[in-house]
């Protein structure tokens, strides 16, 4: 049963660029061949994920963060305490892809990479793999390490 019956509104929006957020019933459980959210993953932290994604802006004048391919698609992922992405996916995915929307729509997202067995064919191999710049950018931000880089883009968590 998903954990999400109707399209619902986050109520915050992202803390950068102001970004609003929907949770779907699609990637709730409600299509077996979507990729689908933990249901231990509250709301609010999958919206955290999302609005990470957008940017955090540490200093004022400072890079913001924002992991993002050339399309404009955001990516986000959670840090558990021993410095590793926390799994967020029913296919043990650790980063989310946010695709860009046009100015003023409502954003969604859903767990992406890496996947696993468990993934369908439809959803595995390099197309569903993000561009090199999101592992690159998340290495120059300080998310995860050179090898980790390598990893995460080979198709392995890390």
């Amino acid at each position: 049963m998903p954990s999400v019956q109707v399209v619902t509104l986050h109520p915050s929006s992202t803390a950068r660029r102001g970004l609003r957020y929907e949770f779907t019933p699609k990637h709730h459980g409600a299509d077996s061949d979507a990729a689908c959210w933990l249901t231990e993953l509250g709301l609010d932290e999958e919206f955290a994920i999302f609005d990470r994604a957008d940017g955090i802006e540490e200093v004022e004048g400072t890079d913001p963060r924002q992991i993002a391919d050339e399309a404009g698609n955001l990516y986000g992922y959670e840090l558990i305490p021993d410095g590793t992405m926390r799994v967020i996916g029913t296919w043990y995915q650790q980063l989310a892809e946010f695709p860009v929307q046009v100015d003023g729509a409502i954003w969604h997202g859903y767990p992406i990479w890496p996947i696993n067995e468990l993934t369908p064919e439809n959803r595995r191999g390099e197309k569903c793999r993000p561009t090199k710049r999101v592992f690159n950018r998340l290495f120059e931000v300080g998310v995860i390490t050179r090898q980790q880089r390598k990893r995460l883009g080979k198709g392995e968590p890390v």
